[in-house]
């Protein structure tokens, strides 16, 4: 099965979306992308979660990691190439 290409920013907000919708995931700030530039496939990415104080962390890492699993098979991170602080 194909996997849709998408930015960065997009898929950010594509997990953060579907991480709101377990319990407990309401208090949840923000989700970030972290990347590996090793791999061309798209694929060596893993998300950091922030969350408000009172979160149960278990659930949140769980919803985590279960989302990432999810995500890896739907989409393929487009990571653009270069330095954009250089110029």
């Amino acid at each position: 099965m194909a996997r849709t290409l998408v930015s960065k920013a997009d898929l950010e907000l594509i997990a953060l979306q579907e991480i709101r919708h377990v319990p407990g995931g309401e208090l949840v700030i923000s989700v970030e992308i972290e990347h590996g530039d090793a791999e061309p496939d798209g694929l060596n990415w893993r998300l950091l979660v922030i969350a408000k104080d009172g979160a149960n962390l278990d659930r949140l890492q769980n919803a985590a990691t279960t989302t990432s699993h999810r995500l890896k098979r739907r989409y393929q991170l487009v990571i653009k190439s270069g330095n954009s602080a250089g110029g």
